[in-house]
């Protein structure tokens, strides 16, 4: 079976899957390629090597972002060609359901035949920053959900169902501002120059570039924005000296920066000794105790209580640049300017592999 994963990556939490994924088709003997759509590309892609698409994207604000969606709508699919959608976000709350229906359209018209549709949980990169124990059980269920979508994908056992209309109507009402959001907010944007160390990972990384600097008085450069922004949060989630202010949502006390981001090698090989969602779990989280629920229910009645066993979810392999930039980083003091520049140049190794 030919494979082609194409997604959409803010801060690379839909790379982070789309790898995982891959990794595991693989293991089922189907040849699979990945594509990560650049927001100033508008190429067609020619789909005819493929037997079937995995269509993947981030949730901003309970639709596709508007990068993918316009990707998918450029693009000419064969009519018959096999589809399944795996998306992600840091909540999992019912309002998401109808998240794909946008380009959903697009395939239907393009007469794709799309019968699987998949959420995982990944932390968020706004609002607030999750917990590293509460990772770790995301990934557990993430485990168990990639098994049964591999299953089902394999078997031809549908799982897409029409949405419902409340999902649908909060998507129509919520994305079509989201789209345009980033733009508008971006005049908001402000980068405080006495905590910024002139790394430029933020210009580096912008998918849009929608960061440049233009001359001011003091010769060191002033930041500012071309108003194409997607509100992936990039800029803002990694940036070492945590010197973004992000417009309105900074207002609303949504900013989250972590920096090197969430340290997934790590947090892969934390134990799981006790529950963090619980029967007995209270606000915001309690959205994730009916889809750890249904994942249990479904993995129970494709495999019993048989254990995941998925080696492609261990540790991945480090690469000899981030360890050269790790230990770099780790022989300076922290206290230093150098530092936070060698930190930059670390977050970059990173997500540059």
């Amino acid at each position: 079976m030919n494979c082609l994963l194409l997604y959409y990556t803010g801060t690379f939490n839909t790379r982070y899957i789309t790898q995982k994924l891959k990794l595991r088709l693989e293991r089922e003997g189907w040849n699979v390629s990945t594509y990560e759509i650049d927001p100033l590309n508008n190429e067609r892609l020619d789909f005819s090597a493929y037997d079937i698409i995995g269509l993947g994207s981030p949730i901003y604000g309970f639709a596709a972002p508007y990068a993918f969606l316009k990707f998918i709508r450029q693009q000419k699919f064969p009519a018959g060609i096999k589809a399944f959608i795996y998306k992600n976000s840091g909540e999992t709350y019912h309002a998401n359901d109808a998240s794909s229906k946008y380009f959903l359209r697009k395939l239907h018209k393009d007469k794709v035949d799309v019968q699987n549709e998949y959420h995982f949980m990944m932390p968020y990169n706004i609002h607030f920053p999750f917990d590293d124990y509460c990772i770790r059980e995301m990934m557990e269920m993430n485990k168990k959900l990639l098994e049964i979508l591999v299953n089902e994908v394999k078997n031809g056992i549908p799982n897409l169902s029409p949405y419902k209309l409340w999902p649908r109507f909060v998507t129509t009402v919520v994305a079509r501002p989201q789209y345009i959001g980033g733009d508008a907010n971006s005049f908001l944007y402000h980068v405080d120059m006495n905590k910024c160390i002139d790394c430029g990972l933020c210009i580096k990384r912008c998918p849009t570039q929608n960061i440049y600097r233009k001359p001011s008085k003091d010769g060191r450069g002033e930041f500012a924005f071309h108003h194409n922004c997607l509100m992936c949060m990039r800029c803002s989630f990694f940036c070492p000296a945590d010197a973004f202010d992000i417009g309105f949502l900074e207002d609303w006390g949504w900013h989250v920066n972590k920096k090197g981001g969430y340290d997934y090698r790590k947090i892969e090989q934390m134990p799981l000794d006790e529950p963090f969602v619980t029967n007995s779990t209270e606000g915001f989280f309690t959205c994730y105790c009916e889809k750890y629920e249904a994942i249990n229910k479904r993995y129970r009645e494709l495999f019993g209580n048989k254990p995941v066993e998925n080696p492609d979810w261990a540790p991945s392999p480090v690469s000899e640049r981030w360890k050269e930039e790790n230990s770099r980083v780790t022989a300076l003091k922290h206290s230093d300017r150098t530092y936070k520049q060698a930190k930059a140049f670390y977050i970059d190794s990173l997500f540059s592999e």
